[in-house]
């Protein structure tokens, strides 16, 4: 009986290694996603200042702006200045972008706030299969605000 476990083993660690090797390279450079849901200002100190953050440590970052928070995305609703850096979301969401992260918007929510998706900041892409692809990609982490 014991020759059988021990091929049974070896075959679950064969099954198993690939998968685990996988999460390990994934674990290694995560992308975090920060999905923001909010226009408030607070919130979006803390959501953007936080993505700032977790890119200065190398990680990617990638930032979802959807239900209310859509407002940030919008280059004509004007802004207002966050009192812990001093700036606007437009300033932070371009750091952001500049740094190498990556921030999309919901179209679909968008649209509910009756604005243009065509009117959103530079840099700033609708959300599409793209986005889906990296939200669900193993390794992902998401905070959200």
């Amino acid at each position: 009986m014991k020759p059988l476990q021990n091929l049974l083993v070896a075959l679950s660690l064969l099954i198993a290694l690939p998968g685990f090797a996988q999460a390990q390279d994934a674990e290694g450079t995560p992308t975090v996603v920060i999905n923001l849901t909010s226009d408030d200002v607070w919130t979006g100190q803390m959501a953007l200042g936080f993505a700032r953050n977790i890119q200065d440590t190398g990680t990617d970052v990638v930032v979802f702006l959807n239900v209310r928070a859509v407002t940030l995305a919008n280059q004509d609703v004007p802004q207002h200045v966050e009192a812990m850096s001093g700036k606007t979301a437009h300033q932070m969401l371009d750091e952001i972008i500049s740094e190498g992260g990556r921030v999309f918007v919901c179209p679909g929510c968008t649209e509910q706030a009756g604005l243009d998706i065509d009117d959103r900041v530079d840099g700033i892409e609708p959300g599409g299969p793209e986005f889906l692809a990296i939200v669900t990609a193993p390794g992902t982490r998401i905070m959200s605000y």
